[in-house]
């Protein structure tokens, strides 16, 4: 099977071998541009965050910032001003709400046989990418707020008490909105074993000062490669921020955590809405955070659409002498992380070969990966060992 986008030194290429009607092996490659710290070595911290904010292969607001707010620390320069914060704040907010509106208007529908969302998105898609003032900001995050109550997810602001059960979950759906088809599609394919070794933990938005004191002041090759957290591999992104919303928990008490993730990342688009009108308010963390590691060493962690994204840089006669970046894809995509271990936990029901495609390319979009991707299965008759 091939989905998503055709295979290349630029694609995340997944490998499922599926044997006597499971799936009992996953690979995934992810290509290195993936990683992009080592692009700014040599640069000034001012060309470095040019350089991403122009090149980045994705969130490039979000890594233009991660390495500025790094540099900053590194060099000990004061905290930005307010006003310099609060756009800030702003303007990842709205990146992080167009990454979530492309997947949610043109890449999901079409999973389940409808039309993608192309106008809808450009209306927005438009207005998210361009410079944001303060009034602009604020209007915006109410025209998002709209979209999600009243187009996507009006059956549940419709009503005020909480469904209860998959059934009301579904009556909701079907009382309106633009996700109650994907949605039901969804939950219609039926409700997943529980993963091998259980649920993936999920990871937290620790500050810069925690990941320092959890990492070091600088991470390893195998922690930017294959990020763990307490020794064990961990999920970011909109579950992990959301899990706690009684709907989403609600999916995944029932084994439905493709879906919860799907519904997680609507709840998402209306938190980066409020975060365009309210900056930081009391009980919002920020979405950037930075501290100095060490002498001439600075640490950034930056929350984009797919979860977090950390920095580390070091500074030598005013360039970049080394830049550690991990992006959310590499926890996601972990060998042992969620997209390997949930792969190979079919639904309670079973599934054919379709069934199995089917699962994987939509847990593979759910997680959200960062750049083109690639999703291949490999049949092997039953009792065939591999040589």
């Amino acid at each position: 099977m091939n989905t998503q986008a055709p295979a290349g030194d630029d694609t995340i290429r997944i490998t499922a071998t599926r044997q006597g009607g499971s799936v009992t092996q996953v690979k995934v490659h992810i290509p290195a541009l993936a990683w992009m710290g080592a692009q700014v070595v040599g640069m000034t911290p001012a060309a470095a965050t040019a350089h991403l904010g122009a090149h980045a292969s994705h969130s490039p607001r979000a890594h233009a910032c991660a390495v500025e707010q790094a540099c900053a620390m590194a060099l000990g320069e004061p905290p930005a001003d307010t006003d310099t914060r609060i756009a800030t704040e702003r303007a990842l907010a709205a990146e992080m709400a167009d990454t979530h509106l492309r997947r949610l208007l043109i890449d999901w529908p079409p999973q389940f046989g409808f039309e993608p969302r192309l106008n809808r998105f450009a209306e927005f898609h438009r207005q998210l990418i361009a410079p944001l003032d303060p009034d602009t900001a604020f209007a915006l995050g109410g025209e998002v707020l709209d979209l999600v109550a009243r187009e996507m997810l009006a059956g549940f602001f419709n009503q005020i008490r909480m469904p209860h059960g998959i059934g009301e979950f579904i009556d909701r759906l079907n009382a309106g909105g633009s996700l109650s088809s994907v949605m039901n599609g969804l939950i219609t394919m039926g409700a997943a074993s529980p993963p091998p070794g259980g649920p993936i933990q999920l990871l937290g938005m620790l500050s810069a000062a925690a990941w320092v004191s959890s990492i070091g002041t600088w991470p390893s090759a195998d922690f930017v490669r294959h990020p763990t957290f307490g020794g064990a591999p961990a999920e970011t992104g909109p579950l992990a921020r959301h899990a706690q919303s009684p709907l989403v928990r609600l999916l995944l008490e029932r084994g439905h955590r493709v879906s919860a993730r799907l519904f997680a990342k609507a709840i998402d688009v209306a938190d980066c809405a409020s975060r365009m009108r309210y900056p930081f308010t009391d009980d919002v963390p920020a979405l950037v955070d930075a501290v100095q590691a060490a002498p001439a060493v600075g640490m950034a962690r930056v929350i984009t659409a797919r979860g977090a994204l950390l920095c580390w840089v070091k500074i030598a006669d005013g360039v970049i002498a080394d830049c550690a970046m991990v992006p959310a894809g590499a926890w996601n995509f972990h060998p042992e992380g969620p997209f390997c271990r949930e792969a190979m936990s079919g639904p309670e029901t079973g599934e054919d070969l379709e069934g199995a495609r089917k699962r994987l390319t939509v847990l593979a979009l759910a997680l959200d990966p960062s750049i083109a991707h690639n999703v291949d299965i490999v049949e092997r008759p039953a009792g065939k060992k591999r040589a």
